[in-house]
């Protein structure tokens, strides 16, 4: 009886040790070894950590941004080792390095001091994400320590050349400011200064009370700064809740400033890292106000053509506008004669053509309030134009001598130009201040026409006018006058 006892507490012994190394076995299968496969996408400078599920097929788990070089190897390889801290090309130093093949090896970016973690290289740091290194994976600290506490000897790695990051996307590495530093996601090191920094979300000055019907960009109305302090509105998800006087708020898309009332928003910030920040603001769009008054900086002016650029040019301004929290300030500009002065909608008033037109700035808020300016252009004249051919009168005969400004549609600078004749021989020819010539004497004469006023910076114009006088013909013939 006892050896039968005996022979079962046997069986059972067996049985139940069978159990535990099948229970023991069993791990095995998802064992740390087995439980991550990696694929590096060359191209992309990616890579995706994937993990075996409990059906015994690998999923997307994690993606990380890297920085491979030219020399990264194509092919499937696994992990072979691990350096806690270990000399690279330079020489420079690397953190968490686990060996992929040979010389290759998955590593944080590197550092100018072994094991310093305060010297990193920012600018290679800033690299990650491209092509950079000699054939290593760089990767950020918090990725490359990741790899080497988790993945172990014999972990699959699959290094290939993709057109698309991964199933996962492609994280967008985090920038830094300055020459060297901490990796921010070093983050198991006390000494980190970045332990103690955070995203941040704050309000823009005035930015929560909005005029009806103006132009509102909310991403415009708050300063997002990831935890190295760059610009993060990219990374900036929101929410809105809009609420009328006595109804519930309700979700909206956006804040339309067309429809006053409450506007609450909810903004979140998960920066490059997956640190977080969060905003809470009530907006607020007031009701219209419309504008009553308003002036101009000019009401009259003048432009000139033919002279400097800025002469043909003016802003118009709107100054003074009544009441000064008017909710639409966007003022309208047209031209009566554009082709003689154009008009931009931001009251740039260019000189076209000589000749007058006038430009009307009107208010857009339905109030029908406008303002004009009245714009004459005129061109300056280059030279004096007078008859090109000796001009020939008798003694006692008279001529008017005709002007006129070059170029043919010059009007001059001045709306009182001031002419002057003078002549070279009065004895032969005399000249009044109208440009009448009387011939007094034969002989030949110069008149000299000059204009003021009409020319850039008042120059004075001036031509010459010859002119020849005869004397007087006799009717009578010699012949008549002999003497018998």
């Amino acid at each position: 009886m006892n050896g039968i006892i005996k022979k079962l507490i046997t069986c059972m012994a067996a049985v139940t040790f069978i159990l535990c190394l099948t229970a023991m076995i069993k791990p095995a299968y998802a064992d740390a070894a087995h439980t991550y496969k990696i694929r590096i996408n060359k191209q992309q400078n990616c890579v995706t950590i994937y993990k075996l599920n409990e059906k015994g097929k690998y999923e997307p788990y994690k993606a990380m941004v890297c920085s491979v070089g030219h020399a990264t190897p194509l092919g499937n390889f696994s992990i072979k080792d691990k350096i806690r801290w270990h000399e690279l090309d330079g020489p420079v130093y690397g953190q968490y390095c686990s060996r992929i093949t040979g010389h290759i090896l998955f590593h944080s970016v590197w550092y100018y001091q072994m094991g310093k973690p305060n010297t990193l290289s920012n600018a290679q740091y800033n690299k990650l994400g491209t092509v950079a290194s000699h054939g290593c994976v760089r990767l950020c600290v918090r990725d490359s320590k990741w790899i080497y506490d988790n993945c172990r000897f014999g972990t699959p790695v699959e290094i290939y050349n993709g057109k698309k990051p991964g199933p996962l996307g492609k994280p967008a590495g985090i920038k830094l400011s300055g020459w060297t530093g901490w990796d921010p996601t070093d983050e198991t090191n006390p000494d980190n200064p970045y332990n103690k920094k955070k995203p941040s979300i704050k309000l823009v000055k005035g930015a929560k009370d909005i005029l009806f019907n103006s132009k509102f960009k909310i991403l415009k109305s708050i300063v997002a700064k990831n935890t190295t302090g760059f610009d993060a509105s990219k990374n900036v998800t929101y929410t809105i809740e809009y609420k009328m006087a006595g109804l519930p708020y309700k979700k909206v898309k956006e804040i339309d400033t067309k429809k006053t009332g409450l506007y609450r928003v909810k903004f979140k910030l998960v920066d490059e890292i997956g640190r977080k920040a969060s905003l809470k603001v009530k907006y607020r769009v007031h009701n219209k106000i419309m504008l009553q008054s308003f002036t101009l900086n000019y009401t009259n002016t003048v432009l000139y053509l033919g002279g400097d650029s800025y002469e043909r040019k003016r802003n118009l301004d709107i100054k003074n506008p009544v009441p000064k929290n008017a909710s639409v300030k966007k003022i309208m500009f047209t031209s009566s004669n554009p082709s003689v002065v154009t008009v931009t909608e931001k009251g740039i008033i260019k000189a076209v053509a000589p000749g007058t037109a006038v430009i009307t700035a009107s208010s857009t808020d339905g109030s029908g309030v406008a303002e004009r300016c009245t714009i004459k252009v005129k061109k300056y004249a280059t030279g004096l134009v007078v008859p090109a051919v000796m001009q020939t009168i008798n003694v006692g005969g008279t001529i008017k001598i005709g002007t006129a400004l070059s170029p043919a549609d010059a009007t001059g600078a001045s709306d009182n130009m001031i002419y002057t004749y003078t002549s070279s021989d009065p004895a032969v020819a005399t000249v009044d201040a109208s440009g009448n010539v009387s011939a007094v004497g034969p002989g030949t004469v110069t008149i000299t026409v000059s204009v003021q006023g009409a020319a850039k910076d008042n120059a004075v114009l001036t031509a010459q006018v010859p002119i020849t006088v005869n004397a007087v013909q006799s009717d009578v013939s010699p012949s008549a006058l002999t003497i018998q």
